[in-house]
């Protein structure tokens, strides 16, 4: 699917930039933030069509709510959510076309939560952007967050996409998701 603005594109927006600088420092002077765009922030040149990945590791942040999230450079998902092995080793390979609603400006963003907030209510789980998104006629949302790996995407309709990896997970445990 062709968005309006690639990951490193998202990564230069004025408002990105400067989340970044501001959260983990400046990558033109700042070792820190240098190796930590090097190793976590997606690379659209690593991307392969129709393939995501999810860390096992995880992190304990809601994000956008409960659902599968995804990336789809595979060295930026392990060395962020999986700490470079620190919280797992596994990283799941998808695969699939799920339609996304791509929400990465801010300003889409913000309209699109209000919307969903005034239909469902706002909720701590943020289960209104699920219900708001598949309501639409989408499967999952693509969102911009350039303190983890940048470009995400979250599916709230997991049956978008098949488990091609090794890792011996069945589809009913595809659920735990949204628990």
């Amino acid at each position: 699917m062709k968005y309006r603005f690639t990951a490193e594109e998202l990564f230069n927006l004025p408002e990105y930039k400067q989340i970044f600088i501001s959260e983990i420092g400046n990558p033109d002077n700042d070792d820190y933030a240098k190796s930590k765009f090097k190793k976590d922030i997606a690379k659209t040149r690593n991307y392969k069509d129709d393939i995501f990945y999810h860390a096992t590791g995880g992190t304990s942040e809601i994000g956008v709510g409960k659902g599968l999230y995804l990336g789809k450079d595979k060295n930026a998902v392990h060395n962020f959510y999986n700490g470079e092995g620190e919280f797992g080793d596994e990283v799941e390979i998808y695969q699939g076309s799920p339609n996304f609603i791509d929400l990465t400006e801010p300003k889409k963003f913000e309209e699109f939560e209000k919307e969903a907030i005034a239909k469902y209510g706002k909720s701590s789980d943020k289960n209104y952007l699920n219900k708001n998104t598949l309501r639409l006629g989408f499967d999952g949302i693509r969102y911009f967050d350039p303190c983890t790996t940048g470009e995400e995407f979250v599916l709230f309709n997991v049956d978008k996409v098949k488990m091609i990896s090794n890792k011996k997970r069945k589809k009913e445990d595809l659920s735990n998701f949204f628990n």
